[in-house]
């Protein structure tokens, strides 16, 4: 759970940042740790659905993987290219985030979407999808 004050953009930018980051460093426990809940699909997100969901995106077949090689993530900080992302708030309260995940050190085309859902003076931060927008 998480905290959103007065700049709740800001707040979640870092959130996303610190998630693709640890996964970076190989800490996916501490990056699947920050996930309160499953999406709304009821999907509960392990190493394992993450490292699917890059090798079904990235096949050898693919311009990415033919010029960079196999998908591995990369720290936000340390990526080359822009870092792009999409922020909004639901009529529900909740905030989102579309965020494009760095991959062997260069933001890439693939997005993460985020969910923040209120829960108690706080938000539930949710991984709603992984995929090429």
């Amino acid at each position: 759970m998480i905290d959103l004050g007065f700049n709740a953009e800001a707040q979640v930018l870092v959130f996303a940042r610190t998630w693709c980051g640890l996964i970076a460093l190989g800490d996916w426990d501490g990056a699947l740790r920050m996930l309160d809940e499953p999406n709304h699909y009821g999907v509960v997100w392990t190493r394992e659905g993450v490292v699917t969901v890059l090798e079904v995106t990235f096949t050898e077949a693919t311009v990415f993987a033919r010029e960079f090689g196999g998908p591995k993530f990369s720290a936000p900080d340390a990526a080359q290219g822009q870092e792009r992302h999409s922020f909004g708030r639901s009529r529900d309260g909740s905030y989102w985030l579309d965020y494009d995940v760095p991959l062997n050190g260069r933001f890439s085309d693939l997005t993460a979407q985020f969910e923040f859902r209120p829960r108690a003076h706080r938000f539930a931060a949710i991984l709603h999808d992984l995929h090429v927008m």
